[in-house]
């Protein structure tokens, strides 16, 4: 029995050519058709290309529009009626269960401001644009000093950055007052020194403390230089000339910061410059 010549179809097909199989992912931009309007539009990637069916906005709404078509109800068989605005009387449909929550209707947010301006006006004397004198002088007796509920004690810390000690501020009284700050408080050994040297500090007047630490505020620890410059050759061991310290001998070692500037009421009022009140 002779053996056929010519091979099956199977075999006819040659092993050399071989056929790509793999998916080929489009390139972007790519061109789309709109479900709508059937115009076309680009893609410019591939989330663009997966998810939009439309042109434009405009084709994306109607798009909505006839998905939602039929799952709605038409506005005459909604439970609701056509109500009048409270402003300007524009019919608008409204909800029955928006009705029983509010007693007046509004046609657009501008009318909703009319009504809400009318209800402010009657609370503008509330404000401190209806205060009187006799009313702003009872608020800040309120809110000044110890009557103040934030009050804690009259002394506070002002903390730099880095490494540097905080230095201790009081209320000034009022005859230190051109040495304060604008709220009323004052460097407390800048107030010290006023005390025992008789007047007010100038800008250019330097306290300085001997051992560097500005929570140490007795009088002993303490020395009145005529500029920075003076206090900083003094610690680097030199003098300026002409330029000494100006704290007068007859200074006080044992004053310590009375009440009457803000202190704490453990400290006792041992003196007070009403020389210079």
């Amino acid at each position: 029995m002779s053996t056929p010549t010519s091979s099956s179809p199977r075999t006819t097909a040659s092993s050399s050519t071989k056929v790509d199989r793999r998916r080929t992912l489009p390139t972007f931009p790519a061109t789309k058709t709109c479900v709508v309007c059937s115009q076309t539009f680009q893609a410019l990637d591939r989330y663009q290309g997966a998810r939009k069916l439309t042109c434009s906005p405009e084709c994306a709404g109607r798009r909505i529009s006839q998905q939602k078509k039929g799952k709605t109800k038409p506005l005459a068989e909604r439970a609701g009626r056509m109500v009048p605005c409270a402003i300007c009387g524009t019919e608008t449909w409204k909800p029955d269960a928006w009705l029983k929550r509010n007693t007046e209707t509004f046609c657009s947010s501008r009318c909703n401001g009319v009504r809400r301006a009318e209800e402010l006006v009657k609370h503008s004397h509330k404000g401190k644009a209806g205060w009187t004198d006799a009313s702003l002088a009872s608020y800040r007796e309120k809110m000044t000093g110890p009557n103040n509920p934030a009050w804690k004690g009259g002394v506070t810390v002002f903390k730099k950055h880095g490494n540097y000690a905080g230095v201790r501020y009081v209320r000034a009284p009022e005859w230190a007052r051109p040495m304060a700050r604008k709220d009323g408080y004052i460097m407390e050994h800048r107030l010290q020194m006023a005390v025992l040297c008789g007047y007010l500090l100038t800008r250019q007047e330097v306290v300085h403390h001997e051992n560097h630490d500005p929570k140490d505020n007795r009088p002993e620890n303490l020395t009145l230089w005529p500029s920075n410059r003076a206090h900083k050759l003094y610690e680097w061991g030199k003098m300026e000339e002409g330029a000494s310290c100006r704290l007068p001998e007859s200074r006080q070692t044992s004053w310590t910061m009375p009440e009457w500037c803000g202190a704490s009421p453990s400290r006792t009022a041992r003196s007070s410059p009403d020389a210079m009140g």
